[in-house]
């Protein structure tokens, strides 16, 4: 028996990058209405691009890399 199933951890399966991939999801979805609404707001508030969607365009590339690689290793 290895440490790791001493301590509770099993070998990952087809469940857990489901699981992750969809959790992944939602977190992007918040982070990126989050991100919109204040970058909006810095730009009526300021008139310029405020660095908060410099974080908002590489969120969305950090997003969709890891959307096309975990959606074909999942087969969708």
């Amino acid at each position: 028996m290895s440490v790791f199933s001493k301590l509770g951890f099993d070998k990952g399966d087809e469940r857990g990058i489901y699981i992750g991939f969809h959790a992944g999801r939602v977190a992007w979805m918040f982070t990126t209405a989050l991100l919109l609404l204040w970058s909006l707001y810095g730009i009526l508030r300021t008139g310029n691009l405020p660095a908060q969607f410099v974080v908002l365009s590489a969120s969305q590339v950090v997003f969709w890399i890891s959307y096309l690689y975990y959606g074909k290793k999942l087969g969708s």
